[in-house]
């Protein structure tokens, strides 16, 4: 697994959120840092701008030789988790994860 630690901003239509969580699941952890005030496209369609630190957990792409090579694949993931248009992606850090660092998924006992 690769894990990834950044920035991103983009562009949101529906209600602003009521937590600082946006999203948390198994691959994808985002908190709200900043949403900007409403902007306009038409009279009845406005959205903002939420602005999010993330971590992400990526699996390993054989194409890709060093971690340099992932720059390029973590907007392309993030945009599955994210339906509307993303405006920036930061990269902070970047490294390999090892198996013994992931968290479980859940514990099933053998009684």
């Amino acid at each position: 697994m690769i894990y990834v630690k950044g920035i991103i901003s983009f562009q949101s239509f529906s209600k602003l959120p009521k937590s600082k969580i946006y999203m948390k699941n198994k691959f994808v952890n985002m908190k709200i840092i900043e949403i900007t005030e409403r902007f306009s496209t038409t009279e009845e369609e406005q959205y903002v701008v939420i602005t999010c630190s993330f971590t992400v957990s990526m699996d390993e792409d054989y194409a890709c030789k060093s971690l340099e090579d992932y720059n390029g694949k973590v907007k392309p993931f993030l945009q599955k988790y994210i339906k509307s248009l993303i405006y920036r992606v930061e990269i902070h850090h970047l490294n390999y994860l090892r198996n013994s660092e992931m968290k479980p998924a859940s514990r099933l006992s053998s009684y």
